[in-house]
């Protein structure tokens, strides 16, 4: 599915925003998991810290990854039910493309 082509320059504007905002929740969980370890485990923060970074690595990638106009639909799903995107970014899209991503979200929170 092909999204617009004003639609796809302003998700590609807002990529680096997007991916930044991302990064950053990460780097704050994995200061806390940091944060939380006491004296005695450190053994059990790194594993904590090693899932939390390949998990975040999956999330990354699913977002981020084959940056393709024919792709941008699933990467903008994920950007909203991840708050990658805010609202006021997801309401400068057109009306189309609104419509697809709210369609599907809501179909997949029903299930």
């Amino acid at each position: 599915m092909r999204i617009k082509e004003r639609d796809w320059r302003l998700l590609s504007r807002l990529k680096p925003v997007a991916l930044d905002r991302l990064c950053r929740r990460i780097l704050d969980e994995a200061q806390e998991i940091i944060a939380s370890a006491g004296e005695d485990d450190a053994h059990r923060a790194y594993l904590a810290l090693f899932q939390h970074i390949q998990e975040s690595d999956e999330l990354v990638s699913l977002a981020f990854d084959d940056w393709r106009r024919s792709q941008a639909i699933l990467r903008l799903l994920v950007w909203r039910r991840e708050g990658l995107i805010t609202d006021e970014e997801f309401a400068s899209l057109t009306q189309e493309t609104q419509r697809i991503v709210e369609d599907i979200l809501a179909a997949a929170s029903s299930r």
